[in-house]
């Protein structure tokens, strides 16, 4: 074995996966399919895999802040939806681009509008309904709806263009619950003046647990980069797992029975063979899953996690692996250590687990069984 280091993390996307994805979702429903990029398209890598997307025939876009959407921008002609907050300074720079702001209340379409007005550019907005998520959104009702087209009335160069919220996902009574609220506040605007507002409600889950509910649009995030719904294991379609997640050995050594690990007090109860691995929760991999609670893959063996995961750091029991050296490949996720386990382990939702990888490790992009692109965030390589 080659013991030099190469990269010290890498994370390896496969663009076969996550185009197939997409494909499938598209499968599913006969809305027009928004694909979420949020979190730096959940840990995979923003601009490479809107590229991806965008070749797979995606021409529609989902982010959370406006610095996301002019990255979009920069990787593909297609049109963005930006469905959190948008600072007025941002505003302006992408008025006149291929951009949706979402609008949750007055203050919101006034500083559009304002924004609009200072540049010389019109916008497109989509109204945000908080049908009892109560996270962002105007209130549900005729009351909010008049507001709503009064403000519209009074803006010269704000334009709704669409109208959505987004499902709990508690239970079904309580889905239910949202999706008839919706629907009323859609009813309420209509008479109001307001029609023609492209509507969406469903996510990821949504996809599949609610084929009646697709309305215009659909949001698929996480079933793209193999985020399976919950409850659909049944069903008759495949999303694949699209990250692996890997780092390497960086040194083994020998550490008698009773002897401290790294951080705090964890033991090994074992005359041992321990190997430092060059990742820690600075590259994205939970503090959680100290002490025991998570597992590497290295030499086609399962490893268990010893004493705290440092910053940089984490060591592992490879006791009777045989072949551990400085240089051997260790899979932190994906590849055999699948997301939802991996989840299981750190008390989390998958979701999470992919989108805290941070910028340190390298994105190795592969297609049709080769390198396509390394991306190094750090260094803009």
């Amino acid at each position: 074995m080659d013991r030099s280091i190469r990269e010290r993390t890498a994370i390896h996307i496969d663009l076969d996966a996550l185009k197939a994805n997409y494909l499938t979702a598209c499968s599913l429903t006969q809305a027009k399919v928004i694909c979420v990029l949020k979190s730096n398209a959940y840990g995979h890598g923003l601009r490479m895999t809107a590229l991806a997307l965008h070749e797979a025939g995606c021409d529609f876009f989902a982010v959370s802040c406006a610095r996301e959407a002019m990255e979009v921008l920069r990787a593909v002609p297609a049109q963005v939806l930006i469905m959190g907050p948008c600072e007025v300074a941002r505003q302006e720079k992408l008025l006149g681009e291929r951009v949706i702001f979402t609008v949750t209340c007055e203050e919101d379409l006034w500083e559009l509008e304002e924004s609009c007005t200072r540049t010389g550019k019109d916008c497109q907005v989509h109204i945000k309904i908080d049908t009892g998520f109560h996270r962002l959104g105007f209130d549900a009702g005729r009351e909010a709806a008049m507001r709503i087209a009064r403000t519209l009335a009074q803006c010269t160069r704000v334009r709704a263009t669409g109208l959505y919220s987004h499902l709990g996902l508690v239970n079904r009574e309580l889905d239910v619950s949202q999706h008839d609220r919706f629907l009323r506040m859609r009813e309420e605007l209509a008479a109001c003046g307001l029609t023609g507002l492209s509507a969406h409600l469903c996510d990821s889950i949504g996809l599949v647990r609610y084929p009646h509910w697709h309305m215009d649009m659909v949001r698929v995030g996480a079933f793209l980069y193999g985020v399976r719904p919950s409850r659909s294991e049944q069903m008759p379609f495949e999303c694949l797992e699209a990250l692996c997640f890997q780092s390497t050995v960086t040194q083994v050594r020998d550490v008698r029975a009773g002897e401290v690990i790294g951080y705090d007090e964890d033991r090994v109860d074992h005359d041992a063979k321990i190997a430092t691995v060059c990742a820690g929760y600075g590259d994205g991999y939970p503090r959680r899953l100290s002490c025991g609670r998570g597992q590497v893959l290295i030499c086609g063996r399962r490893c268990p996690v010893v004493g705290l995961v440092c910053m940089d750091q984490m060591m592992v029991d490879v006791t009777g692996v045989p072949g551990v050296c400085r240089g051997s490949e260790v899979t932190l996720l994906g590849g055999g250590i699948g997301y939802s386990e991996y989840a299981d382990w750190a008390g989390t939702n998958r979701n999470e687990c992919l989108s805290i990888l941070s910028s340190r490790p390298v994105r190795i992009y592969e297609e049709n069984g080769k390198i396509r692109a390394i991306v190094d965030d750090l260094i803009r390589e």
